[in-house]
């Protein structure tokens, strides 16, 4: 492979020259420019990205540290991600934590080491309300000393800059579809309620009934972890124990997976059996010909939201100003399955 040197011997020229020349760092005659051009293209020369990151102080590359890999909302915000930061030239540094505060930690230790330009970070669950950990995990995102977009998930005691939804809004909504169908015994399955996330969408679910003269029931309130496994338990434990529930409200697209596998092995129908309204859209059940009326939100936007603030901040094009934070309204679409 050619190097920098012998385009500088057969050119005439320094090295220096040829770096600057490659770097658009500094004045090079057009005669020289012209001459190392035109080697550039005979010998086919590809500047080594490790040289030039040398040389610019600049990696070009940015860290995105998301919980779920196998969780098709997190692939198609990466998509997101992806797309915009292409646009800019940048390349992903991609971890994926599994909802594991240890292996977050890990990845934030890694990423420190490899340089980034700017960090886009959805945070584990669990451990971000203990103070221990707490304290752990803004030392090691503050350690970067890159630019920060939070993505989805909030953290307490530090405010970054990110890209949110409206988790109650979108679960008010969700379930007042549901009373205005006439349901007055709503179940739900809640999310990990460490989360915030998960504490304001229950609490849509709550002001939503109250608003509309119902009762909270505590037995109709089972509690969940935004997963499939245990969606599915819950759900059998709330048909088996309380067939007084006319319709649930899910609050993310892996507990309506697990609720939907319980309610069709027991052979009921939706919304015949069992009313639903849900939060997250599933493309593969609309492809099923399922469909389910869902406060949905728009994935890949959220993603390339993400993206063009810490791409802002990268470039410094918004370094004032202060903290962004950018909230999304979901939109209900409603699909006939709240009854």
């Amino acid at each position: 492979m050619a190097t920098i040197k012998d385009i500088a011997e057969a050119c005439h020229v320094s090295k220096a020259t040829v770096s600057r020349y490659i770097n658009n760092s500094g004045y090079v005659s057009q005669e020289a420019a012209e001459a190392i051009a035109e080697k550039i293209r005979e010998l086919d020369y590809v500047p080594s990205a490790t040289a030039r990151n040398l040389t610019t102080r600049k990696s070009n590359v940015i860290g995105v540290v998301i919980p779920e890999v196998n969780n098709p909302f997190f692939a198609e915000i990466f998509k997101g991600i992806s797309q915009e930061a292409e646009q800019h030239e940048l390349s992903i540094f991609y971890c994926d934590t599994d909802n594991s505060a240890e292996k977050e930690l890990k990845a934030l230790d890694m990423l420190r080491r490899y340089e980034i330009e700017g960090l886009i970070l959805t945070p584990a669950t669990g451990g971000l309300y203990e103070h221990k950990y707490n304290e752990e995990f803004v030392n090691a995102v503050t350690s970067l000393k890159v630019p920060v977009v939070l993505l989805d998930r909030d953290v307490q005691y530090k405010e970054w800059d990110g890209v949110f939804i409206d988790n109650f809004k979108g679960a008010y909504e969700a379930v007042r579809c549901l009373i205005e169908a006439g349901h007055r015994r709503i179940g739900t399955i809640t999310g990990n309620m460490e989360l915030m996330i998960g504490r304001e969408r229950f609490r849509g679910y709550k002001e939503a009934l109250e608003d509309g003269g119902l009762k909270v029931e505590a037995s109709h309130v089972l509690e969940g972890d935004f997963t499939t496994e245990t969606a599915y338990r819950k759900m059998n434990e709330m048909l088996s124990a309380h067939p007084e529930v006319t319709a649930v409200f899910s609050p993310n697209n892996l507990t309506t997976m697990g609720v939907l596998k319980a309610v069709y092995e027991k052979k009921l129908k939706i919304p015949q059996d069992m009313a639903f309204a849900g939060f997250d859209d599933i493309e593969l059940l609309k492809t099923l010909n399922i469909n389910l009326t869902v406060a949905s939100r728009d994935t890949n936007q959220m993603g390339r939201e993400a993206m063009k603030l810490l791409f802002e901040r990268i470039s410094n094009e918004g370094a004032s100003g202060g903290v962004k934070r950018i909230v999304l309204n979901p939109e209900i679409i409603k699909r006939g399955s709240e009854g």
